[in-house]
């Protein structure tokens, strides 16, 4: 009987019970904004080719934009992202990254390698495996994008212990 038990124990924890899915981000686009000729294309990209968790980077100067594929289990930092596009003398336009997760109401946050996330107006859209997350902030912004978002970010505190990024949907 006891054999049993365990059996049907192990039999509900192996199919009732969720298992933690491992989620990452696989790529980001990113807006360049100052970009006019194939050299200063060339040199966004050598400048995030020389982030650690960047696989890959395709760049589009006729949309000043380009394509980042991280490398699996890379720990992604958008900042470290957004300074690379400073450190090649431009200034980033947007930043979204493709990430997965099940659902998540408005104003949600979460935490993913020890960064938290911070959903700002999702209007509790079901998000559901891949989903592209847009982060606001200064560093991610064109000023005149940022001064949109300024007051709904004052809403939200932000501990200076732990990596914050605001994102939206």
């Amino acid at each position: 009987m006891s054999y049993l038990r365990t059996l049907g124990l192990f039999a509900y924890l192996l199919f009732a019970v969720p298992s933690p899915v491992k989620a990452q981000f696989l790529w980001a686009e990113i807006g360049v904004d100052g970009l006019t000729c194939s050299a200063c294309s060339r040199s966004v990209e050598m400048s995030l080719r020389k982030l650690s968790f960047v696989d890959s980077v395709d760049m589009n100067l006729e949309h000043t934009q380009g394509k980042i594929f991280f490398k699996k289990n890379g720990i992604v930092d958008a900042d470290k992202i957004a300074q690379a596009v400073v450190d090649a003398g431009f200034s980033v336009r947007f930043l979204r990254a493709d990430f997965s997760f099940t659902s998540i109401p408005e104003n949600a946050q979460f935490t993913f390698e020890n960064t938290k996330y911070q959903l700002i107006k999702t209007a509790d859209k079901k998000i559901n495996k891949e989903t592209i997350l847009t982060f606001i902030g200064k560093n991610f912004l064109s000023k005149k994008e940022f001064s949109h978002w300024k007051n709904e970010l004052k809403n939200f505190p932000v501990s200076k212990k732990e990596k914050t990024y605001f994102v939206t949907l």
